[in-house]
């Protein structure tokens, strides 16, 4: 099992500075990343590609995530508001190590 993300150590438009629990700090390049869909408006990963949406960012120890970003149905059938977030492998592997 790849290490997860322990703590954002910076959020800049598109790029973020991590800590993991392996304790190395790596760099995520969503811009990179998710560079296919800035021009896609109908993608839930475009809501993220804006400047202000993206610099919420957080962390809950795991991986990382935006609140508010979709929603989704809950057990009684209600439609509520709820985070995105990406798997922690795979934001492991967009990952760069800091040298």
């Amino acid at each position: 099992m790849n290490p997860r993300i322990e703590k954002i150590i910076s959020i800049d438009p598109f790029i973020i500075r991590a800590l993991w629990t392996d304790k190395q700090v790596r760099t995520i390049d969503f811009g990179r990343f998710l560079s296919e869909y800035f021009d896609k408006e109908e993608s839930i990963f475009h809501r993220i590609l804006n400047k202000n949406a993206f610099l919420g960012a957080k962390t809950d120890g795991r991986t990382i995530y935006w609140e508010g970003i979709t929603e989704m149905e809950d057990y009684n059938g209600e439609v509520i508001s709820a985070p995105l977030d990406f798997c922690p492998d795979v934001l492991f592997e967009q990952s760069v190590l800091e040298e």
